[in-house]
């Protein structure tokens, strides 16, 4: 066991389950869904547990992060990729089902639907996405106007993940509409630092120091807002296009784009001209 002084403290806050950490029970962080605490906890322990129970973690630490980041399908790409699944202890029928409910749940969310959201949220099987729950269930009481209500399940969600950047930033929503204007700022600076791609943190904390007369802070940060938000449309956009199929726009039969053999063509006449004037060819 290694030093307890080295258990990752990378986390926005006291994290709950630091205490497992230290004690080196990732089985137990896995069990409750911190996957990325439960690989890092793994591989600072060292020793017992081979190659492949590390690789498994760290995949289902990437699909946790799809799922905070409310990217479904790669999460579920992620889970399906997963060939070994070496911890015979985890419940994958569960893990899997889980999946399948929050692509239902989010998007129903999203649509104001939530009856719909609420039914597929009572249907989690696995103690894995209880954070997950929490936030959602706080952003359909703040959409239908409580806010109380709203504020107990981030806290709820956060006391389990501390680093969920959505139910960070929700939280500092219902603060900055409380009044609570310094403590909005800590809750997007926080979730800054766990995501600084998290476009929504950088508006909404643009939007926070305007209310406090910082003019200069507010037009950063919606800067930084609008070029995060830029970046990520284009990864989408990449994704998108890498996986439809070929036709008009989209890659050719041999792999390269049309506009592309243009250019190469373009290129081959100006450099058959510039030979020939010089008496070359």
């Amino acid at each position: 066991m290694s030093d307890p002084n080295d258990v990752p403290t990378n986390t926005t806050a006291q994290d709950p389950l630091i205490s497992l950490a230290t004690a080196g029970d990732w089985r137990t962080l896995a069990r409750l869904g911190r996957f990325d605490l439960a690989s890092r906890t793994l591989r600072l322990a060292g020793g017992e547990e081979d190659e492949a129970t590390f690789d498994t973690l760290q995949t289902l630490a990437e699909v946790e992060s799809a799922v905070r980041a409310k990217a479904l399908a790669r999460a579920r790409r992620r889970f399906d990729a997963l060939e070994r699944r070496p911890l015979d202890w985890l419940d994958w029928d569960a893990l899997a089902a889980d999946l399948e409910r929050l692509a239902v749940a989010v998007p129903a969310v999203d649509r104001r639907e939530p009856e719909a959201a609420r039914a597929a949220l009572a249907e989690l099987r696995s103690d894995v996405f209880t954070a997950e729950r929490e936030i959602l269930l706080g952003t359909l009481a703040v959409l239908e106007g409580d806010d109380a209500t709203g504020l107990d399940h981030f806290e709820a969600g956060l006391a389990r993940d501390p680093n969920h950047v959505r139910g960070l930033t929700n939280r500092g929503n219902v603060k900055l509409e409380a009044g609570d204007v310094d403590g909005a700022i800590e809750d997007y600076e926080r979730a800054i630092r766990v995501d600084e791609g998290f476009a929504n943190a950088h508006h909404n904390l643009g939007v926070a120091y305007r209310r406090k007369g910082q003019i200069g802070k507010s037009v950063a940060a919606l800067r930084r807002a609008q070029r995060h938000a830029a970046r990520r449309d284009a990864e989408d956009a990449r994704a998108s296009i890498g996986g439809r199929p070929r036709g008009r726009g989209t890659r050719t039969a041999g792999g390269g784009r049309p506009w592309r053999w243009l250019l190469f063509g373009a290129l081959g006449l100006l450099a058959y001209w510039w030979l020939q004037q010089r008496g070359l060819i």
